[in-house]
């Protein structure tokens, strides 16, 4: 099967179609937020492979991923490229109201890149516990988290987030975009734990995870930065 990276047929031509809508909808800014984007499928590749042959036995992991996952991964980050286009050219906002949509954007890739590098690396720390029981769990199931699995987390998190200096952030921004990559990151494993339960699934758990990564930065500039 035709794959790039970790994609499958299915999933390489769905990223082309939102590549493609991404560069149309981000105007002068597109190069930034494909790059972005390419980052993420970049450092998702790199956190897959690493030590694969030891996940493949491990519940719920699998290597090659298809549409559904560009979907839930790629979606969020979508919308809020054309929340953009749609208030510049048809809304209007100020220059500082700008700047939190697009970092708005960073913190929702820097969400689904903590969820990512959390999920693939955290299996090789201690026994998870589940985030709302405090169980413990096996490795692989949904809602299961680690100290391992965190940090990770927050490492990949900080990795997107770095991307914001390229817009000349300030180091205030880059903290919030990490910390709202981690809120995200948490809010995924909140639903996964409904998962086992039936309700939803990874990738509803996926695009609810960037959502709070962006509602989170959002907010966090809205409320904060005026105080910097």
């Amino acid at each position: 099967m035709a794959s790039i990276f970790t994609l499958d047929l299915g999933g390489v031509l769905l990223a082309i179609i939102f590549g493609v809508a991404t560069f149309y909808f981000g105007l002068q800014l597109w190069w930034f937020f494909i790059a972005l984007l390419i980052d993420f499928l970049v450092l998702s590749s790199i956190v897959t492979k690493a030590r694969e042959q030891e996940k493949t036995g491990i519940r719920g992991y699998g290597k090659v991923r298809g549409w559904k996952n560009v979907v839930a991964n790629g979606l969020v980050p979508v919308i809020v490229v054309l929340a953009y286009f749609i208030y510049i050219n048809f809304i209007g906002i100020s220059p500082i109201h700008e700047t939190y949509v697009v970092f708005s954007f960073i913190a929702a890739v820097s969400a689904i890149t903590a969820d990512k590098f959390a999920s693939e690396l955290g299996v090789f720390g201690p026994q998870p516990v589940d985030i709302l029981t405090r169980r413990k769990v096996r490795k692989g199931t949904s809602g299961g988290v680690t100290w391992v699995g965190s940090l990770f987390g927050l490492i990949g998190a900080a990795l997107i987030a770095a991307n914001a200096f390229a817009l000349g952030a300030s180091i205030y921004i880059f903290a919030i975009i990490i910390i709202s990559g981690a809120i995200g990151n948490i809010i995924d494993s909140i639903f996964g734990h409904f998962e086992e339960k039936g309700i939803g699934n990874k990738y509803t758990s996926n695009i609810l995870c960037s959502i709070a990564g962006a509602i989170s930065c959002a907010l966090l500039l809205l409320y904060i930065m005026p105080y910097l």
